[in-house]
């Protein structure tokens, strides 16, 4: 059984004109049997094809289902990224609090070693976070993707 593509379907004015199409173009075949002399009838080649070849039957090609995006999966956690400790430094110079966030990790020696021996800091670090606010730093971009 053949399968009619989507865009013979909607050449031929969609899936009922084509039904139709075939079904007269069946019937004036089987009429055209009891005459004489008289030319046989002709369709669209796609229209012959189905009623010569394959006696009416067809199938349609299903239709494409648009590329959209996979939606994320509301049970997967957000993806967790680490920000090196330059980027961040680099990210405070631009802004022109790097002089306010040296004072306070001055005033703070846990975090002071935290920060200069960790290498990266986690994106979501509720202290980096607070001492960013603390110094009028926008966590969110200071600790961005890099």
């Amino acid at each position: 059984m053949p399968i009619i593509s989507r865009a013979d379907i909607v050449r031929l004015g969609g899936e009922a004109a084509f039904s139709a199409a075939v079904a007269d173009f069946a019937n004036a075949l089987e009429a055209h049997r009891y005459t004489v002399d008289v030319p046989a009838p002709t369709a669209d080649p796609v229209v012959e094809m189905v009623v010569r070849h394959y006696g009416g039957q067809y199938d349609i090609e299903p239709e494409a289902k648009p590329d959209l995006p996979p939606e994320p999966d509301p049970d997967t956690p957000p993806v967790a990224w680490r920000v090196s400790t330059y980027r961040i430094v680099r990210r405070l110079e631009e802004v022109g609090l790097i002089d306010a966030a040296d004072a306070a990790l001055a005033a703070q020696p846990v975090l002071f070693r935290r920060f200069y021996t960790a290498g990266s800091i986690p994106h979501d670090d509720p202290d980096a976070m607070a001492l960013l606010s603390a110094v009028g730093a926008d966590p969110f971009e200071i600790l961005a993707p890099e």
